[in-house]
């Protein structure tokens, strides 16, 4: 059983390889979601905890459909951190964290709903394909119910947000991270949240530029981990 287990890890490793190449290439925009669904979780047990302003005052918090925002606490610590790279007068804004399964599914559909009506002659196997670049299926194992993801932007001062050249949660030509489709301003903004983000531990997701991982299988995948450190989490 051992032996069958390293001989998958390793291929599992190879094709890793390849598609992080690919990727940083330019050949593919995106590690498959397939293969990212496939890399194994050696969960650690890391604990789901609220995002307060205690410990945290660099951080606003807003997620109306949950009963605040939970995270694990590794997770945390990291945002606290990255927070604190800020300038002075702005501060980490975090819209999602472990988002459940209820919420999950309603955020899937509503993917699915916008992306028929932009694509009415879609089939159904069609829509799901596209939906699948903006949402996780609501199935348990997608990355904001691991605890380990966040939807992350950037507030002023006065609790405006940064200009990131697309709305948040808007699925156009402006919403992947590498767009050609914003000014360089946009991009610079853009740019500050990486650098910090990345700096403390996290990978982005290319698809979105306001989703951040760490321990999830995304992260394992575009870092190079053999494993997440997160599965499905435990409240």
């Amino acid at each position: 059983m051992k032996q069958i287990l390293k001989k998958i890890l390793k291929e599992i490793g190879w094709i890793g390889f390849v598609y992080r190449a690919s990727y940083k290439l330019g050949f593919i925009t995106m590690i498959p979601s397939m293969y990212i669904r496939n890399i194994p979780v050696c969960e650690n047990e890391d604990i789901l905890v609220k995002i307060s302003s205690l410990g945290a005052n660099r951080i606003v918090v807003s997620c109306p459909e949950e009963r605040g925002v939970l995270v694990r606490k590794s997770v945390l610590d990291k945002l606290v951190v990255a927070s604190s790279m800020l300038p002075p007068d702005l501060k980490l804004f975090i819209r999602y964290g472990y988002r459940s399964v209820c919420v999950q599914k309603k955020f899937w559909n509503d993917v699915c709903v916008e992306v028929k009506q932009k694509n009415p002659d879609f089939t159904p196997d069609e829509v799901e394909s596209l939906a699948r670049k903006y949402s996780a299926l609501p199935n348990g194992n997608g990355p904001h119910q691991t605890g380990g993801a966040v939807d992350v932007l950037i507030v002023d001062k006065n609790g405006n947000f940064l200009d990131f050249g697309s709305e948040y949660c808007a699925h156009n030509d402006a919403t992947p991270m590498y767009t050609k489709s914003i000014n360089t301003e946009q991009q610079k903004q853009r740019k500050q949240l990486r650098k910090i983000m990345q700096s403390v531990g996290f990978s982005y997701y290319p698809g979105e530029w306001w989703h951040y991982s760490f321990g999830d299988q995304m992260w394992a995948a575009y870092t190079g981990r053999k494993c997440a450190i997160y599965g499905p989490a435990k409240k």
